[in-house]
């Protein structure tokens, strides 16, 4: 193949640039490579028999040196390949059948004024461009840049296309490093960009048997018959592509063991509502295999068969009776369908959309012997469960079915509406699904000023280039307000019944009030609290009733220099009565509160909060005793000298952060029942 290297000019693209401008370097590159690769398959496929399935393959193997030193000798430096590659190096292979492949015109002078680009040079050529519908799964056409950070930079593009002549073949191969690497591969560059193409022309080779002796080489496979579709292949595979589970203590899960185990469950991860469902409303079904081996919705992880359970039920069209929930013994009780609606954003009164949500036990989910599976915080985010109570984990898509995210925040303003989960350890899961089609109204303040715009656009207008997150465009406040909707949903569902008297007593509202304690910029009122009524020091009313653990509310919130003063109300609780309530202050962070003895045991230094100046309303006989306990100031103890059913005390108290990083951390306030008979030492 000959070699065509991109030379500089007035607003070249660099290779070091193209390598960086997904942005993202939070997500592991195999989930970022099998969401943009599947969505490449599922955007190709969207006119084909809507009664197949679209078929994606990842493949993953050894191949020759030799086969990519002599396809590509020309322009490649291989004495610096070898030093690179000194044991046999590992291919990826994506591979989709029945889809349209790259089609269109192979070189630009082919384009007429306005034409259609096509997939082929989209792919192959162009950087920032894209599919202009609404449905189509990228808007900005920087996704494919994650095929560059797989290997070498070295991506191979092989499709079979039906056109007016017949079926046709092409192959390419292109090639993206940093072009100030000292070890480069390229021997003389100055964009780190090049390609390999046919000899007359920088454009794809046609003839079949050149082609195929390629594929041959790379241990690939044409297409045959009358199949058409696409094949990514991506050699000099990286050797570290698996990220590190790094949870001291914890095995990693059994998909860290190889790259075809993780690819299986980042399938899982991203496109739970398509795999293998026959009842995906917006289009074919995906159907992927890694290695040969379909993957069946059976065989899923559990938390994925939940998620495409919730997908069809809002649907509604798969038999509820018969589904992954159901089986495990879920309750109609346990599930939520809820429409979120929207006021003054579209045309007419229908809902934005549906929200699902479950509530489901460890037991249902598969995580007890003989099955052992892994919880849904490690299946979704790879990290190990941060025990009860477990954040309520929200994902939310457009008509493609792939997962934007899964969210876990447990902010007051997220889709979870600060609700902090279950303390007797169930998980909550829950699905947005936007209805598409909706018509937003013209709004020239979101810059819809005499068209009508559907919500699908909307939506695709509102992802980065990575398909990460909706975030409203300048303007509008449309995701906004299907958040705030569907927080306050999952909030009202979330409301726990009384726990258990075998339950560790825990702080329902502690990760809520670790959001209100601490505004986002600076400190000061910002008048969400307003000012408390008097209250007598001590009531006898239960407000909904006798609690047995007791119970800590936060009523009124104030900020003064290094200072959290907050009031707050202390239901007692009939648990063992006569012991001491201990309040205590923990650091919140994503796994949970960390306590004061961790931090310590962690080695993070002086911690940032203490507890003072902690006060009871007035004085009264139910009061024995209010101290202290411990240096450290994170637990104050308050005994009783006798407990009436229903007795809830009013004080105040100020959390003091100190001068080590309290103003950057956030507060979590408990309670719970001292382990002494007397005030703790």
């Amino acid at each position: 193949m000959k070699y065509y290297s991109l030379q500089l000019q007035p607003m070249q693209e660099s290779g070091a640039f193209l390598l960086r401008a997904l942005q993202n370097e939070e997500t592991p590159l195999l989930d970022l490579l099998v969401r943009e690769s599947v969505q490449n398959a599922l955007d190709a496929g969207r006119n084909g028999n809507q009664a197949l399935p679209i078929s994606v393959g990842f493949h993953i193997r050894e191949h020759s040196l030799d086969a990519i030193a002599s396809t590509f000798s020309e322009g490649l430096n291989l004495k610096t390949l070898g030093n690179r590659y000194p044991s046999t190096p590992k291919l990826l292979e994506i591979r989709d059948s029945d889809t349209e492949g790259l089609t269109g015109p192979m070189s630009f002078d082919s384009v007429d004024a306005n034409g259609q680009h096509g997939n082929f040079l989209k792919l192959v050529f162009e950087v920032g461009r894209t599919r202009t519908d609404d449905s189509a799964g990228g808007s900005w056409g920087l996704g494919k840049t994650c095929y560059f950070r797989m290997g070498a930079g070295l991506v191979i593009y092989y499709s079979r296309i039906n056109t007016t002549e017949g079926f046709e073949e092409r192959l390419v191969a292109s090639l993206v490093e940093d072009e100030h690497r000292i070890d480069r591969l390229q021997l003389e560059t100055q964009t780190g960009i090049a390609w390999w193409g046919a000899n007359e022309s920088l454009r794809a080779i046609t003839a079949p048997e050149h082609i195929h002796e390629i594929l041959k080489a790379l241990g690939s496979s044409p297409f045959t018959g009358n199949t058409t579709g696409t094949a990514i292949i991506i050699p000099l595979l990286k050797e570290n592509l698996l990220p590190v589970f790094c949870e001291e203590g914890v095995p990693a899960p059994w998909w860290y063991s190889s790259y075809e185990s993780y690819v299986n469950v980042s399938i899982q991860r991203w496109f739970s509502a398509r795999l293998d469902n026959p009842f995906f409303a917006s289009g074919r079904y995906l159907s992927a295999s890694v290695n040969g081996k379909e993957i069946a919705s059976s065989d899923m992880l559990p938390a994925f068969r939940v998620s495409q359970c919730l997908y069809d039920r809002a649907v509604g069209a798969a038999p509820e009776k018969g589904d992954y929930l159901t089986g495990r013994g879920v309750k109609a009780d346990d599930v939520l369908c809820r429409a979120i609606q929207l006021r003054g954003e579209f045309v007419g009164s229908a809902p934005a959309g549906w929200l699902l949500a479950v509530v489901i036990s460890p037991h249902q989910l598969q995580m007890d012997a003989p099955d052992n599976v892994a919880s849904p915080e490690t299946c979704i985010f790879s990290k190990a469960d941060s025990g009860a109570p477990h954040r309520p984990i929200v994902t939310f898509m457009r008509s493609p079915g792939m997962n934007i995210c899964w969210d876990d925040s447990i902010d007051s303003r997220g889709w979870a509406g600060g609700f902090a989960g279950f303390a007797d350890g169930r998980y909550v899961m829950a699905l947005f699904l936007p209805d598409s089609g909706r018509e937003l109204l013209p709004s020239q303040a979101r810059g819809l000023r005499s068209t009508i715009q559907n919500l699908e656009g909307y939506l695709r207008s509102c992802e980065r280039a990575d398909h990460a997150a909706w975030v409203d465009v300048n303007g509008g406040r449309v995701v906004e307000k299907i958040r705030a909707q569907c927080g306050r949903a999952l909030k009202e569902f979330g409301v726990p019944s009384q726990p258990s008297v075998t339950v560790k007593p825990l702080m329902r509202m502690s990760r809520k009030l670790a959001e209100l304690v601490l505004p986002s910029r600076g400190f000061g009122s910002d008048g969400r609290f307003g000012k408390a009524a008097p209250r007598a020091a001590i009531r006898q009313e239960s407000r909904g009733g006798t609690v047995l653990s007791p119970e800590l509310e936060i009523v009124e919130v104030r900020h003064e220099a290094s200072t959290i003063v907050m009031k707050w109300d202390l239901r007692w609780g009939m648990v063992q009565p006569n012991m001491p309530r201990e309040i205590t202050v923990s650091v919140d962070s994503e796994a949970g509160p960390i306590t004061f003895d961790k931090w310590l045991e962690s080695g993070l230094g002086v911690f940032p909060f203490r507890l003072e100046s902690l006060r009871i309303s007035s004085a009264t006989f139910s009061v024995k005793s209010i101290e202290v306990a411990g240096s450290s100031g994170v637990r104050l103890t308050i005994g009783a000298a006798s407990v009436l059913p229903g007795l809830i005390l009013e004080g105040e108290l100020n959390v003091r952060m100190t001068e080590s990083g309290g103003k950057l951390l956030r507060p979590v306030i408990s309670v719970r029942i001292s382990d002494t008979s007397g005030v703790a030492e």
